[in-house]
């Protein structure tokens, strides 16, 4: 499997530099969401919740933001950064050798992880052309993504009929994702296939206005989760298109009626108040700013397809898009190939 965008050229190095000493690795997860109880709709959040979650993955995102900014460090400097590759790598090895994040408790903190690893394994692909001459890391970390990611797809192949909503909305695309992201640096061919027939699932459900409607019961969050969804739908087939599997196509091009739909809700969402029939909470963040983390997986649906989405100047008069949780600075990693 091929990344989606261009890499430094594989180096040798001694590693011989020092890093930051990563976040103490986090072997459970036992998370709660943050919604209120009895919301059905899991669009209302409970501010206690929040904060108990928030506490809860505190460490991992600490890892996950300090991972995207060595690896996108060492992919702006085209490689002559070795610090930065060599301590993306020694941060990935300090997890993999502690057998961080291998118990859920749950579904929620297998979804949880599942966005999480798409994003430890899209910082990986990006430094993983550097091997190390003492100690090399890369077959540890290797190691310690196929067996997260094939806990994953054994869960979410569990899911079904038991919880048909979650085996179908963006749970699904998000373990998708993650499936191929340990495919892409692994070369794993089930693993690949599997990812492939998720994103099927995920396009199997848009319908003719190019809406989710799993994702239309998220109430005031629904334009959201449109975004959200879109993602790893997105990324999922850029991943595949680079390695020669194109399914742009499937469900009558499905893809690309998702993703007018959920960007064009950000300037005008009256297409899914009319569908839901509840004022979508507001597109600008608390701080009053663009949310460039939910759209910037746009970078590469835009440099696929340009000039198809007709709010797509809106959008990336925003730049850089960066999502930590996905590999960092999409900007960058878009322009890389």
């Amino acid at each position: 499997c091929r990344a989606p965008f261009d890499t430094p050229p594989p180096v040798t190095f001694n590693g011989l530099v020092e890093c930051p000493t990563p976040p103490v690795p986090l072997n459970m997860l036992d998370v709660d969401v943050a919604y209120a109880v009895g919301d059905a709709s899991f669009s209302i959040v409970d501010p206690v919740r929040q904060q108990r979650l928030d506490a809860a993955l505190a460490p991992i995102k600490a890892f996950t933001a300090g991972l995207a900014k060595f690896s996108n460090d060492y992919v702006k400097s085209g490689g002559t950064d070795r610090r930065s590759g060599t301590c993306a790598l020694r941060w990935l090895d300090a997890w993999a050798s502690a057998s961080a994040m291998t118990w859920m408790r749950d579904h929620d903190a297998q979804f949880i992880r599942s966005v999480y690893l798409s994003g430890w394994a899209m910082d990986y692909a990006q430094v993983r052309g550097m091997t190390l001459t003492t100690n090399d890391p890369r077959p540890r970390i290797s190691t310690w993504f196929l067996s997260m990611a094939r806990n994953m797809r054994t869960h979410t192949n569990g899911l079904t009929p038991r919880y048909p909503t979650v085996f179908n909305n963006n749970h699904r695309y998000w373990a998708g994702l993650a499936a191929m992201a340990v495919a892409m640096n692994t070369n794993d061919p089930a693993l690949f296939w599997w990812a492939i027939e998720s994103a099927r699932v995920g396009l199997n459900q848009v319908d003719q206005t190019g809406a989710l409607p799993l994702e239309l019961t998220r109430g005031a969050m629904s334009r959201h989760y449109h975004l959200y969804a879109s993602a790893p739908l997105v990324m999922t087939l850029e991943i595949a298109a680079a390695s020669g599997t194109d399914i742009s196509s499937h469900n009558n091009g499905a893809i690309h009626r998702l993703v007018k739909y959920a960007i064009g809700s950000i300037t005008d969402p009256s297409a899914i108040e009319a569908r839901t029939g509840i004022t979508q909470n507001p597109y600008l963040n608390p701080r009053g700013g663009f949310d460039v983390q939910n759209v910037a997986w746009f970078e590469f649906y835009n440099r696929r397809y340009p000039g198809t989405v007709p709010t797509a100047a809106t959008i990336l008069s925003n730049r850089p898009l960066i999502n930590v949780e996905i590999g960092g600075d999409y900007t960058l990693l878009a322009q890389k190939r």
